[in-house]
């Protein structure tokens, strides 16, 4: 990213002035260009909600959205009291540099503000309506800004040097991704907090439990407390078709979840025939392998890379150099 705003020869200042070498951009960053302006009463109304939502990420430890205004202030001096009076600690495209803005404004098509471009590593509009994105998640939970802030980054295609720690960063095979979306379950000491649906926002590895951000408050829990809320596919009742899904709860006495598909409700098992079929970036328990050369791998986590519908078998990386084909009889994806 850092490449693509070089290329522009964009000149881009701190929040107090100075310039700012782009240089310190990292392919862990997602940057987004904010056009707005002091004079424009929509953007009075959506800069501190932006400013929130940054706030939120950085709270969780997560600082690598990198806002940059590009601002279309008649003075300069109104662009800085702008960013001094109404927001955060971001970056600011030059005042004086009217042709980077307009280049700008014609790549991205903006024709009104305010407006919140979300590019890729190339410079191409990752995320189609940012600004919507922002104010449904601030007016959501934090669990929602956690979410719509991963789609992001994985729009962005970040790379895998992301930080590890904050939302989204970027997790090994046998470690549940941060920002993914989870239900608290099976707690015995604090049985209040059963059902509470969260986000993980860290990993303490010398713990080994996942610090999940639940509405008030953060708990530290084992992945045996945690159920994933993931997008699944599942077979449409009236063709060879797939519906999409998304799991929303688990019977450990009978063995089977609970999904939302098409507005209404199913109960199934990963066994099933006709679904639930997990997607890529779930993080699955392996068991009942009798194969000796696979043994080794039972009551391993592991991440599914994709699922062959002919073989009836998920692809799943068992670590960083070896996969794995199995049977849905043989992954568990509660508990882990």
């Amino acid at each position: 990213m850092a490449e693509f705003v070089k290329s522009y020869s964009l000149p881009i200042l701190h929040r107090g002035g100075k310039p700012y070498d782009v240089s310190n951009l990292s392919s862990a960053d997602v940057i987004a260009f904010y056009f707005s302006a002091q004079w424009c009463p929509p953007c009075k109304h959506f800069t501190p909600i932006l400013k929130k939502f940054v706030e939120m990420l950085e709270s969780y430890g997560d600082k690598s959205l990198k806002i940059i205004f590009v601002s279309s202030d008649h003075a300069e001096h109104e662009m800085w009291k702008y960013m001094y009076d109404s927001h955060g600690d971001w970056l600011a495209l030059a005042h004086s540099c009217r042709e980077g803005k307009e280049r700008l404004e014609r790549q991205y098509q903006v024709s009104g503000i305010p407006q919140l471009v979300v590019i890729d590593s190339v410079g191409r509009w990752a995320v189609r309506d940012a600004r919507g994105e922002v104010m449904a998640a601030v007016n959501g939970s934090s669990t929602q800004i956690l979410t719509t802030y991963l789609k992001w980054k994985t729009a962005a295609g970040v790379s895998a040097g992301a930080p590890t720690a904050g939302p989204t960063a970027a997790a090994p095979c046998n470690q549940l991704p941060l920002g993914i979306r989870v239900r608290v379950r099976g707690l015995t000491g604090a049985p209040e907090h059963n059902g509470a649906e969260g986000a993980i926002s860290s990993y303490d590895s010398e713990r080994g439990r996942y610090v999940v951000q639940l509405e008030e408050k953060s708990l530290a829990l084992r992945a045996a407390n945690l159920l994933q809320l993931l997008r699944v596919k599942v077979r449409s009742g009236e063709s060879d078709g797939w519906l999409d899904g998304e799991i929303v709860n688990f019977d450990e006495a009978t063995g089977q979840f609970q999904l939302n598909v098409a507005s209404e409700t199913r109960q199934a098992t990963l066994g099933d025939a006709n679904g639930p079929v997990l997607s890529a970036g779930a993080r699955l328990t392996i068991h009942g392998l009798q194969a000796e050369s696979a043994k080794q791998w039972n009551e391993c986590m592991a991440e599914v890379l994709e699922y062959d519908e002919q073989a009836s078998r998920y692809l799943l990386q068992v670590s960083p150099t070896e996969q794995l084909k199995v049977r849905p009889v043989n992954v568990r994806l509660c508990p882990l």
